[in-house]
């Protein structure tokens, strides 16, 4: 905790710090004035068996204007015509007025249903005017919503940016104790895997705060109705922080190692090239296999393996749902590898540290920590 206190002392004497921190909330907060104008009027396609009722069109059109949509008529000889128009995807859904029936292909679309029903009853003169009854032409399938989809991927790319800038943190000020030689003195009276977690634990306590700084008024925001996205989203947003925290302790550590190989500020980035390779290559593994099949062997592999768990629990958790056993595997999985990184980690870090001269290669350094 000393050494942890130190760090953010460091940390926040500079400006760094503070000045990504207010840029980064600044963003968050812009997004939220630029939302309404960066979202386009959906357009749906109906079509619908002639001939039509009288001004169903231009019904249609103001029942879909609350909405933030529009909708484009499409007039069809049969029924038989519009459900081939459907199954090619060319229409989003089959109106037939003679069945009061709104048809879609797999999921009914409960916008486009209140659109439809809207216009409809509008036009029809019956006390009560039925409603439409929806049906699918095939069985429905879930399906994540735009905002869901939104907040695994930003939430995976904004835990890869933060692991990569936090991370290179750690790399640069491991680098510049071992050129100043502070490191010789203070490895005298503290063991180096003490040394090595408590650099983790400072710089990791400063990115956690910010990251929740964030990520907490991004959900406010969600909470207050800013974006267009359910409210429950608000709780996949946050699971993000604690497993940021987690993958940042896991791959900080081998930053922290691989500062202490290197022979100067130099060779920084050439020493952090493999951390970094293995940081990109989990991302993309993830980025695959959340595209492939969320539910699918591999998605469940990686969701528990400690390397790719950080991005793809939080994602699958906002997707489709991640069963509780699952969370507490993964949990214990990656604080197991963080004990046991840290553990070796550490004899590496204190050889890397006092060893003077070229770079050590990494081979070197695992055989005299053995």
């Amino acid at each position: 905790m000393l050494v942890a206190r130190r760090e953010i002392r460091e940390r926040l004497r500079g400006r760094v710090l503070v000045v990504s921190t207010v840029l980064l909330m600044l963003l968050v907060g812009g997004s939220a004035v630029f939302a309404s104008s960066l979202t386009s009027a959906r357009t749906y396609r109906v079509a619908v068996v002639a001939p039509t009722l009288p001004r169903l069109a231009a019904a249609l059109q103001r029942a879909a204007a609350p909405f933030d949509a529009k909708v484009q008529l499409t007039p069809v000889a049969s029924a038989a015509a519009g459900r081939q128009r459907l199954e090619g995807k060319h229409v989003d859904a089959l109106l037939l007025l003679r069945e009061d029936r709104l048809v879609f292909r797999t999921n009914a679309d409960a916008k486009l249903g209140a659109i439809a029903n809207t216009a409809v009853s509008a036009l029809r003169h019956d006390l009560p005017p039925p409603e439409l009854a929806t049906a699918t032409l095939a069985p429905p399938r879930p399906q994540p919503s735009s905002a869901e989809v939104a907040v695994a991927t930003i939430g995976a790319i904004a835990i890869l940016l933060a692991l990569e800038i936090y991370g290179q943190w750690v790399l640069v000020g491991v680098v510049e104790e071992k050129s100043n030689r502070v490191a010789e003195l203070i490895l005298s009276t503290v063991r180096s895997r003490h040394l090595l977690a408590g650099k983790v634990t400072g710089i990791g306590l400063l990115a956690f705060a910010q990251m929740a700084l964030v990520a907490g008024l991004g959900a406010i925001l969600l909470a207050a109705g800013v974006y267009d996205a359910p409210v429950g989203l608000g709780g996949s947003l946050a699971l993000v922080i604690p497993w940021f925290a987690l993958g940042f302790a896991l791959y900080a550590v081998a930053f922290a190692a691989a500062g202490a190989l290197a022979s100067g500020q130099q060779d920084a980035s050439t020493a952090g090239q493999p951390v970094m390779f293995v940081l990109l290559a989990a991302f993309l593994g993830s980025y695959v296999a959340l595209h492939v099949n969320l539910s699918g062997t591999l998605a469940n592999v990686l969701t528990v393996f400690p390397l790719t768990s950080p991005f793809v629990l939080p994602a699958r958790a906002a997707l489709v749902g991640v069963p509780l056993w699952e969370h507490a595997l993964a949990l214990v999985l990656i604080i197991t590898s963080i004990y046991a990184i840290v553990r070796v980690a550490g004899r590496i870090y204190s050889h890397g540290l006092l060893h003077a001269g070229p770079r050590l290669d990494p081979r070197a350094a695992w055989r005299l920590a053995r």
